[in-house]
């Protein structure tokens, strides 16, 4: 099965699914991931979670569900991805790295809020301003930016500056989400 085909397959679980069937391990023969999956992050990881199913967006688990992009390829690693057209956030989950998993959850939190900012359930996503961009690009460390720079697409640096910016800040993406979801 390819990524296509699985997130399609996602795509029509999410259509039928309702609020209370995804805060389960199990819907449909598909993992989704609650507060639970994060373990001493679970505080700030079901409050996000909660409010991300609030927006209609489930929270996948690649690891359990076989997702292909979740494998390894050599040295490279997929943590984690958002696809705004479907609205489907997959946490690859193989390493078991209970902070890395959280760092990404809230990562692509970030990017679901970009979302939000332009209509979700569309491919666009808002990084912000000029001015805040480069406010969070000067605070940004440097690694980050080396990410950032090496592994994406320019066109994507925006989004992923206000994202690598963020996912060290979970408190403030759940106050966020929380604002577009109750």
């Amino acid at each position: 099965m390819n990524i296509k085909t699985t997130l399609l397959s996602l795509l029509s679980l999410t259509a039928t699914v309702t609020t209370p069937a995804l805060a389960g391990y199990q819907y449909q023969g598909v993992s989704l991931m609650d507060g639970s999956d994060f373990g001493i992050h679970s505080k700030l990881a079901t409050p996000m979670i909660e409010a991300l199913t609030e927006v209609g967006v489930p929270v996948v688990d690649g690891g359990k569900n076989g997702i292909p992009m979740c494998q390894p390829e050599g040295d490279k690693i997929i943590l984690g991805f958002y696809v705004p057209a479907t609205n489907i956030m997959v946490i690859c989950t193989q390493h078991n790295n209970k902070g890395l998993m959280m760092e990404t959850l809230t990562h692509e939190t970030v990017h679901v809020i970009q979302d939000l900012r332009t209509g979700i359930e569309n491919s666009e996503l808002d990084g912000g301003s000029p001015e805040y961009l480069s406010k969070l690009a000067t605070d940004l460390h440097p690694e980050k930016i080396h990410i950032i720079s090496s592994l994406y697409d320019k066109s994507d640096w925006e989004v992923e500056t206000e994202a690598f910016y963020f996912e060290d800040k979970p408190q403030t993406v759940v106050n966020e989400i929380q604002k577009w979801a109750f």
